[in-house]
């Protein structure tokens, strides 16, 4: 201490701001900058994490609606996987289209179609594949009708389990 009672007026208040300003500097860059990037990066992270929550939920609505589906597409596994295809063609009133229906095994299935529409035929089997998890193996399909879309078709249905 003796050396700054040594110094001039002016060298004590150059030194007195200088060490003000080296503070302030010190101030900044340990405490200030830290905690204001500390602040920034957990409301970057509060943000994403309400957006993953917000997915989530829609998530969670469509997980809702998949179970809801699950119970009114569920086949019942007592009847011959034949059986159900020969329902299932019943209910779109396809049946007057097959000419041939011929099981390979008990999970599979050739059904052989004949002038049938082919939007029909694929409304048909687009439920068949997501709903009720019926693998379509094989589809050879030669357009008749290209003006009223009829075609014939041969089609392979294997049971997924």
């Amino acid at each position: 201490m003796q050396w700054f009672n040594s110094l001039s007026s002016q060298e004590k208040k150059l030194i007195k701001f200088g060490s003000i300003i080296v503070t302030i500097a010190l101030f900044w860059v340990f405490i200030y900058q830290p905690i204001t990037q500390s602040i920034e990066l957990k409301s970057k992270q509060k943000y994403e994490l309400q957006d993953q929550y917000k997915q989530m939920q829609s998530s969670r609505k469509m997980l809702e609606k998949q179970k809801i589906n699950a119970v009114n597409f569920h086949r019942d596994l007592n009847k011959p996987f034949i059986s159900w295809i020969d329902e299932q063609l019943a209910k779109k009133q396809l049946t007057q289209f097959v000419t041939r229906s011929e099981p390979k095994d008990n999970k599979t299935v050739i059904l052989t179609f004949e002038s049938i529409v082919f939007d029909e035929l694929a409304k048909w089997m687009q439920p068949l594949e997501v709903n009720y998890n019926v693998k379509i193996s094989e589809v050879d399909i030669h357009l008749t009708d290209r003006s009223n879309g009829l075609c014939n078709a041969r089609i392979t249905l294997e049971e997924n389990k």
